[in-house]
């Protein structure tokens, strides 16, 4: 049998680089937030954004509240994992705008199945924003918060993450695969 997917999409918020939220930054005519899920949604059976309801809501009844605002995109990842209905997620940051079909199912296809998550990496460098997790690290991801580590990437030692090497422009790979929207220039 096919596991079941839940899609996160982590809408942040305000970015101190682009002085505005993010999610609703315009590319191409459509928000980085509706790009993203216009993208994740054919690969996942579940939807859920972890945003403000306020600024988010617009799209869908499945906006929720982050559960630990302030702390970054790990909060994000903890409180999607409290409301998935599926205990796979495949999580994206929607800055992101450059991520493929292809990619969303060489993450269901490749993501072992005892894994707590998998991560794709370049020579080493985890792209952890565009990943797949299970819920049963949630508990692991909680215990970092606590000891007030909020970095993604240093979580992933503790979960006991296996990476998967995909480098952009290699493999057929496009070349921006992870490219990350950061600063007006970027758009």
């Amino acid at each position: 049998m096919t596991p079941s997917w839940t899609g996160v999409v982590l809408a942040g918020g305000r970015s101190s680089r682009m002085g505005r939220d993010k999610a609703l930054l315009e590319l191409e005519g459509r928000t980085l937030l509706d790009r993203a899920l216009d993208r994740i949604e054919p690969h996942v059976q579940e939807l859920l954004v972890i945003g403000d309801p306020e600024k988010h809501g617009h799209v869908g009844p499945f906006v929720i509240a982050d559960d630990v605002p302030g702390i970054g995109p790990l909060g994000g990842i903890i409180t999607a994992m409290r409301y998935a209905s599926n205990e796979r997620l495949i999580v994206v940051a929607c800055d992101m705008p450059n991520l493929t079909p292809a990619f969303f199912e060489f993450l269901k296809r490749a993501y072992p199945p005892d894994a707590s998550a998998l991560v794709p990496a370049c020579d080493g460098r985890p792209e952890p924003l565009a990943a797949a997790y299970h819920r049963k690290c949630r508990t692991v991801l909680e215990a970092c918060v606590a000891k007030g580590e909020w970095k993604v990437s240093h979580a992933l030692e503790p979960i006991g993450a296996t990476f998967v090497q995909l480098c952009p422009g290699e493999d057929g790979w496009p070349v921006d695969l992870f490219r990350n929207i950061n600063t007006p220039g970027d758009l």
